[in-house]
């Protein structure tokens, strides 16, 4: 089985990141859907504030990154990546994904029309801190929220995919409950 971990909106949160993985465990990779390490001039500063350390963890593992609104060159350096797309398409299973941090989306209709343009199943993006796990015309729409600093009254939360014959994902909360799940 292949595990795969989609987390967003850490904003450097060592603290955050190490109860997320306390959780999942071992993971084949990990896609980060931007922003970091930096909390940004609009967010507080998260528990366990730690960017240079939480880059460090980051190395260690298999990375894939999106970059978000609050992530600069420097972010990249410490992260020992060179470049950082906004968009990035994958595969898994016979499931076609389009990722995106969303900092550009402004509608619902832009959000879907994006989804078609890419010729995918699912999008995962977020920048909202809000998770969302919504079926669209047969096609998912997924915001990881954020395990860090999550806002309108969300609960932290990560995604996880496991792929076998399927692919099964889940929204899931950093207390481990199960929020949302598909098989696709």
């Amino acid at each position: 089985m292949r595990k795969i971990l989609i987390v967003s909106d850490t904003h450097g949160s060592l603290t955050s990141w190490q109860r997320l993985k306390s959780l999942v465990g071992q993971v084949d990779e990990v896609y980060h859907l931007g922003d970091v390490l930096y909390h940004g001039p609009r967010n507080p500063i998260p528990d366990g504030y730690n960017p240079a350390e939480l880059a460090r963890e980051l190395r260690r593992e298999n990375l894939f990154l999106v970059r978000g609104n609050c992530d600069a060159d420097v972010d990249l350096m410490l992260l020992g990546i060179s470049e950082a797309p906004k968009v990035l398409l994958a595969s898994f299973g016979q499931v076609n994904f389009v990722m995106s941090h969303g900092d550009f989306f402004q509608s619902e209709e832009q959000l879907f029309t994006f989804l078609e343009e890419h010729g995918a199943h699912v999008l995962l993006y977020a920048h909202t801190h809000v998770p969302r796990f919504d079926w669209i015309q047969s096609r998912l729409i997924i915001n990881s929220g954020s395990p860090s600093l999550p806002k309108m009254g969300s609960e932290p939360t990560f995604v996880l995919m496991e792929i076998n014959e399927v692919v099964k994902i889940s929204l899931i909360s950093l207390t481990g409950k199960l929020l949302r799940e598909a098989l696709l």
